[in-house]
């Protein structure tokens, strides 16, 4: 049986693994070791380790992570790790496929968009953000919105749901960027190695929502594929720029327990496989994204970032949702 301390040691590794060319080589044993004794799948190991390899200068093979469990299990308990080959994608031809649901899109416009939306949304944007929050959070729910590079700062970046819903009641300032999932408060080393952080992807509790965006379709087009792809959405956002961040419920698409089931389920299956063939920005596929924050005012594009749509239950967009 895996212990609550080796498991810990194991995913304190995995967070610790600096980038390629400053040491990653090295930490690839050490992990592999930990997840070895915690008696994790080799498979599973393979997974975690390549989704938890920060940006280097230079690219971490499928086959140098495998020599290192390979090791780690000779040295633990015997026996040799063949990794099972990458699946493909299930959308074969993404190009096609993105045109055939665009194609297959019945809304067209943001009005219209907003018109079938379960929960109707009737104030004015900057009410958008008590509400996005408290339909789809839990009071004690801790939450990260700031500006892009803020740090997260207990009781300023990072409050509960309920604090940050009487903070937009009282008409406090908005920032522009939310983390999606509730965060623990507790630090983790940084992916880089250097510090701590509040704000990771280590530091998420419960893993609830992913984002989302296309980056080169124009927005009626954005609102074709919304109105067509069956997902379970839970909210549309403008982004008070040229695109709509969609949050998805992935405990809807999957057993979602832990950040290693993110990493096959979320990252490997929807991300991989499904939405980034189909030309959705794949860098938006941790557990941490940013998402832009209804209510909030972009002062460079005179633009309020809205809410377009929402559904706390999770559901496909549909004409007839009213």
């Amino acid at each position: 049986m895996t212990s609550v301390g080796t498991l810990a040691r194991y995913q304190d590794a995995l967070t610790s693994i600096p980038p390629p060319g400053c040491g990653c080589h090295g930490a690839l044993l050490s992990v592999a070791n930990r997840g070895t004794l915690a008696g994790i799948d080799p498979q599973q190991i393979l997974s975690d380790i390549r989704q938890a390899i920060p940006t280097g200068n230079r690219r971490v093979t499928d086959r140098e992570i495998a020599d290192a469990i390979t090791k780690a299990m000779a040295d633990h308990q015997g026996g040799t790790f063949t990794p099972r080959p990458r699946p493909h994608p299930v959308v074969q031809d993404g190009a096609a496929a993105l045109r055939r649901l665009i194609g297959q899109g019945t809304i067209t416009t943001e009005v219209d968009l907003w018109e079938c939306s379960p929960i109707r949304l009737w104030s004015t944007p900057p009410d958008d953000p008590a509400l996005l929050i408290e339909v789809l959070y839990t009071p004690d729910d801790l939450l990260w919105i700031g500006e892009r590079h803020d740090a997260g700062i207990l009781g300023d970046t990072i409050r509960t749901a309920g604090e940050w819903i009487t903070h937009f009641h009282n008409c406090g300032q908005t920032a522009p960027h939310i983390i999606l999932n509730p965060l623990t408060g507790l630090p983790t080393t940084k992916k880089t190695g250097d510090g701590e952080t509040l704000r990771g992807d280590g530091n998420v509790a419960t893993f609830r929502f992913c984002v989302v965006e296309f980056d080169t379709l124009s927005r009626e087009d954005q609102i074709r594929f919304w109105s067509a792809v069956k997902l379970p959405i839970v909210a549309l956002i403008d982004s008070g720029g040229k695109s709509i961040h969609a949050w998805l419920d992935v405990a809807r698409l999957a057993e979602v327990a832990m950040e290693a089931h993110w990493a096959t389920q979320i990252k490997g299956r929807l991300y991989d496989r499904i939405l980034t063939p189909l030309g959705v920005d794949a860098a938006c596929s941790n557990p941490a994204r940013l998402s832009r924050l209804s209510g909030h005012w972009r002062t460079e594009k005179k633009a309020y970032q809205r809410l377009l749509w929402l559904a706390p239950e999770g559901r496909p967009v549909h004409v007839h949702s009213i």
